[in-house]
């Protein structure tokens, strides 16, 4: 039990090991395959030889027995003549020889049937070694097809690995990193701006609340000056002598 597992574990292995080089070498499982193809096409091709060479034999045995067989009937013939012509042994002759055109004549039936099996089967195995012929050419040009096919999928795959060593995938991130980094820190001197009131909103609010004041201020010492100016008039002394000590005190503040 144990040694048969481990035999077929050792097999497996050689099977998965000669899958792997036959995947390889490719054009070198389709040479094999051609050559075993060109093998069996010799094998067949020397068998159909003796095949036909039976056949030719059977073909000349045929001709020939049948020149014995015009011979003899031509020799039936004349003896035929002959004892028509009062020859008395040429009846005896005629016997032998009408014995030996009836045995010619089941020699060569036999052998016509003989002849009719051979061609058959040179027949058959001529169409199966025609078969072999056109499977050993179409596995050629299927064999130069793949291969050229396999050259092209390789350059093809070479080319999208090169412009995938080339992609700038992970310089783009390194980019997107250091943007995510100047924008965190950016956003922490915000706060920390914020935190000490001194925001680019707080500035602003500073400035419009100067500007107001001093609009306010301008607008209070026209007031001032106005207001001094008609001090100078007539039944206003009193009054007037008294607003620039207040302006002044106000201004001291």
């Amino acid at each position: 039990m144990v040694a048969g597992r481990f035999w077929n574990f050792v097999k497996g292995l050689f099977w998965q090991g000669q899958r792997s080089l036959e995947q390889a070498n490719p054009e070198a499982v389709y040479e094999m395959a051609i050559r075993k193809m060109k093998t069996n096409y010799q094998q067949m091709q020397g068998a159909v030889g003796k095949l036909a060479a039976e056949r030719n034999r059977l073909r000349l045995t045929i001709e020939k027995k049948q020149q014995l067989l015009a011979g003899v009937e031509q020799d039936l013939d004349a003896a035929l003549s002959a004892a028509q012509a009062g020859d008395s042994k040429a009846g005896e002759i005629g016997e032998e020889l009408i014995a030996e055109k009836e045995g010619l004549e089941r020699e060569i039936a036999t052998v016509k049937q003989e002849l009719v099996q051979s061609e058959a089967l040179v027949a058959n195995y001529m169409g199966k070694l025609r078969q072999i012929e056109n499977q050993t050419k179409e596995m050629e040009s299927h064999k130069d097809a793949m291969v050229a096919k396999l050259a092209s999928a390789n350059a093809r795959k070479a080319f999208s690995d090169m412009v995938s060593g080339m992609s700038t995938s992970s310089e783009e991130a390194a980019v997107s990193d250091i943007d995510k980094h100047i924008e965190g820190l950016s956003a922490q001197a915000d706060i920390s701006d914020e935190m000490s009131g001194q925001t680019r909103e707080e500035r602003r609010r500073h400035l419009r609340e100067s500007a107001v004041a001093r609009t306010a201020q301008s607008k209070f010492q026209a007031m001032l000056e106005a207001r001094s100016g008609g001090a100078g008039a007539p039944g206003g002394g009193g009054t007037a002598a008294k607003v620039p000590v207040q302006t002044e005190g106000k201004r001291g503040i």
